[in-house]
């Protein structure tokens, strides 16, 4: 279901979806390896739910300064409940199909990091790891010529 719900985010918003990503890269690469800022956001116009009647989406994408331990890329996806609309009947699993569609590829990877609940409201936030090819991961071999 998130696959399916995924690509229809993506045929919908594609454009804006593209525009964002590259909002997200110019920000790391301009203001936080240039070492302006610990970390930059930029995000993308409320959009209403793929699924869910009465409901609208926030999506922020967050760009942080480089470490081992933390990822370059945070995604938060809030999604609001209006107020003629029950909370129980809402399918949250939404957030993780907007994670992916920011996301737009093979290259990283949609880790969730946690979630905040509020009377109408969740957020969920994701971090986007690069996945490493196995070149990448594996060292080359020296090669002797003799």
């Amino acid at each position: 279901m998130i696959g399916t719900l995924t690509r229809r985010i993506q045929m919908i918003c594609g454009d804006e979806l593209s525009l964002l990503r590259r909002q997200m890269y110019a920000l790391a690469w301009q203001d936080i390896h240039e070492g302006a800022v610990e970390g930059a956001a930029t995000a993308m116009a409320r959009k209403p739910s793929c699924v869910n009647h009465g409901v609208s989406v926030d999506v922020v994408c967050f760009a942080l300064r480089p470490s081992n331990e933390d990822a370059t890329f945070m995604i938060s996806v809030a999604m609001h409940v209006h107020p003629d609309r029950r909370s129980g009947d809402v399918y949250w699993e939404e957030a993780d199909a907007w994670a992916h569609a920011v996301a737009g590829h093979e290259w990283f990877r949609v880790e969730p990091r946690g979630r905040l609940e509020n009377p109408g409201s969740r957020v969920f936030h994701y971090a986007l790891t690069e996945d490493g090819s196995p070149a990448q991961e594996a060292p080359l071999a020296e090669v002797s010529s003799t």
